[in-house]
């Protein structure tokens, strides 16, 4: 596990700042994942800890009962999710209520998740800019989330659906997902008719297995329509300006770290 710790004039920054992925309880991928959230934040003056929702050992649980019995009392967590689906609203909140029983004198904030951040939007507009590269004919936006399978937990697609709303984009655009009921798979074909050329964001933070669905789906459909799927986040710089906000969003957070390295 890679752990940041910051000094400041002799002040070890204590605080549990906790990064949370989705990640995979089998494979590297967990590997993959470190390397690059590591690599986003290293040049950081705030300290966080990198855990995974899917992990045999650097798991949220495990990590915040390290942090408590090493003396940690505040801990606050920015869940590396995009929308409120069943991660951010179930299986954290569970665990947070979990550790909290245990431990009754702690106090967890978690954050909102990234993609409701405002330069989340920045990044799509940018990557609609790119890909349009002078072409005004006829162009039909799409961007792609990974959507809720059960029905249950439909905010994440309020959320993408706002979130597209408020796009700086003069192009008709379309907030879908790969799962769930507004899923691309519903209306895409009749979507492309309207258009010369369809641009589609899919809104993941990087290219790999879902992409790759999201792209193998859309080959199988019977669309004559040119479309240019653009990166995904790929973890963007951008993403750690939006970490650090989320952090900095929670009640007293690194007040004093930051005041020491302004003076």
């Amino acid at each position: 596990m890679i752990w940041y710790t910051i000094r400041v004039k002799g002040l070890v920054n204590v605080n549990g700042n906790i990064i949370v992925a989705h990640g995979m309880r089998r494979g590297r991928q967990n590997q993959a994942l470190e390397a690059f959230i590591s690599e986003l934040v290293k040049d950081d003056i705030l300290h966080y800890h990198i855990v995974f929702l899917e992990s045999e050992h650097q798991d949220l649980e495990t990590v915040m009962t390290t942090l408590i019995q090493s003396g940690v009392k505040q801990l606050k967590v920015v869940p590396l999710l995009l929308f409120s689906a069943m991660h951010y609203l179930k299986d954290i909140p569970d665990i947070v209520h979990e550790m909290k029983r245990w431990y009754p004198d702690i106090k967890v904030e978690v954050s909102e998740p990234l993609g409701t951040h405002p330069l989340m939007r920045r990044l799509i507009e940018q990557r609609i800019c790119d890909a349009l590269a002078g072409y005004e004919q006829q162009v039909g936006v799409v961007v792609v989330a990974h959507g809720n399978i059960n029905g249950k937990f439909t905010k994440a697609h309020e959320e993408l659906q706002t979130c597209v709303q408020h796009l700086q984009i003069n192009k008709p655009t379309y907030a879908r997902t790969l799962y769930g009921e507004i899923s691309f798979i519903h209306d895409l074909e009749d979507i492309a008719r309207q258009y010369q050329k369809l641009i589609v964001v899919p809104l993941f933070l990087y290219d790999g297995r879902l992409v790759n669905k999201v792209k193998q789906q859309m080959n199988d459909m019977v669309i004559n329509t040119d479309i240019h799927i653009t990166p995904s986040i790929n973890f963007d710089p951008i993403l750690k300006q939006i970490i650090n906000d989320r952090l900095e969003s929670l009640s007293d957070s690194n007040e004093n770290i930051k005041a020491l390295t302004k003076s």
